[in-house]
């Protein structure tokens, strides 16, 4: 026990001292899926909770170690097969965007990553709906609707085909006894009326309703708000209003942040991919990008101001916000020009 704490506490003056290069950094995260894959989580917590706020030296630039595995990893309590996956996809993607270097690896852990990040075939059945990519959530909504009207028709057609199994012949050949076939005739009538009522209603309550402004989005703090896919740039910029109004700067400031990176998606500047750091993002970005300085330094501020600090100040948010709009500017234009 006393070995193992004074290796953690070398370790730890160490990356302290200075900032750890990307391929040792890599090392690190394939001992960590070692020990993880081992079940030697005592370790791998240890380990992992040392790593957190390490700053990471990929050529000239610097960046911060990925809190959020390394968090989820140190608090642990028994083996997590997507806690492991997010881990290997973390470390190839390092080994991707890393410059060549002459750490050794490990085959057999490259082969147990390439193993993990296999991608499980389609089982056969099933349908796969087609998506209209132009249509409108109200349009999409209608198109649900009439789709079950008719899937009620069916329903009802087949039920009327079973039910009609169980009529005696002479009840409906000319001078049988019509009574019972009567009774069944007008109970699946009112049925079908009862089902045609409800949806024309469902249908006129659609049609009337008008759709949610965006203006109209509650304050209230959520997951959504963690998830940069989960409004677009427009939505992000008018909400980022709301949250500096309501006096919540700090949120305002990452508001303002995600704002530029789905702009950025969307333009296919860059590419969301799960467990990809910000400071990875920038790695792909080519000198030749006018605005990829102003991204740097939004980035460093935003990562001051959000992980660094519990509250924002005003001055924060300006120049937060007044990078942000300077870099959207600068996509749009260039998208115009496109």
């Amino acid at each position: 026990m006393m070995r193992r704490l004074l290796a953690a506490l070398l370790f730890f003056v160490a990356t302290s001292a200075s900032a750890l290069p990307i391929h040792d950094y890599v090392a690190r995260l394939e001992r960590l899926h070692a020990l993880m894959r081992a079940n030697q989580l005592d370790v791998a917590r240890t380990e992992s909770a040392l790593l957190l706020r390490a700053r990471i030296e990929i050529g000239t630039q610097r960046f911060n170690a990925d809190d959020s595995l390394l968090q989820a990893i140190s608090v642990s309590k028994q083996r997590d097969a997507h806690l492991q996956s997010r881990l290997a996809a973390t470390i190839v993607e390092l080994r991707r965007v890393a410059p060549a270097g002459s750490t050794t690896v490990d085959p057999k852990i490259l082969a147990a990553i390439v193993k993990e990040e296999a991608v499980a075939e389609l089982k056969a059945g099933g349908d796969a709906l087609p998506i209209d990519e132009n249509l409108t959530v109200n349009q999409r909504l209608m198109r649900m609707i009439e789709d079950t009207i008719a899937w009620i028709g069916d329903v009802l057609l087949k039920f009327w085909q079973w039910l009609v199994q169980f009529i005696p012949d002479e009840m409906t050949t000319p001078g049988g006894s019509g009574r019972v076939s009567w009774i069944v005739i007008v109970t699946v009538g009112l049925i079908a009326i009862v089902l045609l009522i409800l949806a024309v209603r469902v249908l006129r309550r659609s049609r009337a309703a008008a759709p949610e402004p965006i203006e109209s989005t509650e304050l209230l703090g959520s997951r959504k708000d963690e998830d940069p896919l989960s409004r677009g740039a427009g939505e992000w910029e008018k909400y980022a209003a709301q949250l500096a109004a309501a006096g919540r700067i700090r949120e305002a400031i990452r508001a303002w942040y995600h704002a530029v990176l789905v702009t950025c998606y969307a333009s296919g500047i860059l590419h969301f991919r799960k467990g990809r750091t910000n400071w990875e993002y920038i790695s792909l970005l080519g000198p030749q990008v006018s605005w990829r300085p102003e991204l740097i330094e939004l980035t460093r501020r935003f990562e001051v101001e959000w992980y660094g600090h519990t509250e924002s100040s005003s001055e924060a948010l300006e120049d937060c916000s007044a990078r942000a709009r300077q870099i959207l500017e600068a996509i749009r234009r260039e998208r115009s020009a496109a």
